[in-house]
């Protein structure tokens, strides 16, 4: 549910990773308007109203390996306390999470599934359920939605925090800054990470697209509003040009690209994050952020996030089995990437990712019940 927010065309799981352009609960227009990075969101209209009756297209559950150590008791509340549902955002770490908790509830003897929409639409059907679960609220860019549902309404409540931070912003491979001997990489612009060295580093990184402009690379052109990439830009007097890659997937192959080259890049990325992990990269230090900043200028930088996972209000009651396993819930960037790597590296399917993780790491996730 969480995390860049705008009313896009519904766009179709296509495999390794998702888009993220995606609808913030409770925005005003000019928020809706900053907000769009990696959620991917249905057309609101008709979605919305097949969400609120349906809570989207399920995916059917399904179960796997051997129940023979699950204690019977845990699968006879599973079964007696029924269905359980878990959003899924289609942004890869949002997804994965989805798959895992219901892979996870299926295995143990329980009923799963998973649901794909944006987050408006989502939340919605959240507050007017009690069997539906978020597994990753980025509460900064979704405070509105949190403020409605969670403060003022309270028919969405906190179940629990992720192990990890969420961190955004523009990143450097960090040979860029020190330079790599192992690899013949000498600094190209050892200044970094402030971001006054920027324009003097602009020849560093200017391709043949924004000469004599440095490159500043992004996903999907929808993602802009949400972090206000041109106005930091211009504010802080950047001579640099905006570049779109199209997609989350684009994105992670041209910083892919470069850094198994060596070449300089420059580009909006964010942690946890599958290439955050296998790369060495730096994020560029602009001005502290402030809510003021965020809100006029973004001549600042982004805001550092604790991560949510976030529950119809009455599943606690309803669901005490499932609830207990969200508190207890533990899983940190390093779990997550190696899952993310199944499908970056090895061509899984979200859900097949998360099948295999449940497999192999069975004393990790029997010790949440």
């Amino acid at each position: 549910m969480q995390r860049r927010a705008r009313v896009v065309g519904l766009e179709k799981r296509t495999g390794a990773v998702g888009n993220r352009d995606q609808n913030v609960p409770g925005a005003t227009e000019a928020t809706m308007a900053r907000q769009g990075r990696r959620w991917l969101v249905g057309a609101a209209a008709g979605l919305c109203a097949a969400l609120l009756a349906t809570a989207c297209a399920p995916q059917e559950a399904t179960s796997s390996g051997s129940k023979a150590d699950i204690d019977p008791e845990v699968t006879a509340a599973l079964k007696k306390e029924g269905l359980v549902r878990f959003h899924d955002g289609q942004y890869m770490e949002n997804s994965l999470q989805a798959y895992l908790m219901k892979e996870i509830v299926t295995e143990l003897g329980g009923e799963a599934e998973t649901i794909q929409s944006g987050p408006a639409e989502a939340a919605a059907a959240m507050c007017k359920a009690d069997d539906l679960v978020s597994m990753d609220w980025w509460r900064w860019q979704f405070e509105d939605g949190w403020q409605k549902y969670v403060v003022k309404e309270k028919c969405i409540v906190d179940a629990g925090t992720s192990d990890y931070k969420g961190e955004e912003g523009w990143y450097v491979p960090t040979y860029v800054i020190k330079g790599d001997a192992k690899r013949g990489i000498k600094p190209a612009c050892p200044e970094l990470p402030d971001w006054k060295a920027l324009n003097k580093c602009r020849d560093v990184f200017k391709t043949s697209r924004t000469t004599p402009k440095g490159q500043y690379m992004t996903g999907a052109e929808s993602w802009a509003p949400a972090y206000g990439d041109q106005d930091r830009i211009d504010n802080l007097k950047l001579n640099y040009e905006m570049v779109f890659a199209g997609s989350e997937a684009a994105l992670f192959a041209e910083l892919s690209k470069a850094y198994e080259r060596g070449e300089p890049w420059l580009g909006l990325m964010w942690r946890p994050n599958y290439l955050t992990q296998k790369y060495d990269l730096t994020r560029v230090e602009f001005p502290p952020y402030s809510d003021k900043c965020w809100k006029t200028t973004h001549a600042c930088q982004w805001p550092e996030t604790v991560i949510y996972r976030t529950a119809s209000a009455g599943l606690e009651s309803k669901h005490p089995t499932v609830w207990k396993i969200l508190q207890n819930y533990e899983l940190d960037d390093k779990q997550l990437s190696a899952m993310q790597s199944l499908v970056v590296n090895d061509g899984m399917s979200i859900e097949d990712a998360a099948k295999n993780w449940v497999k192999e790491n069975r004393e990790v996730w029997t010790a949440w019940i």
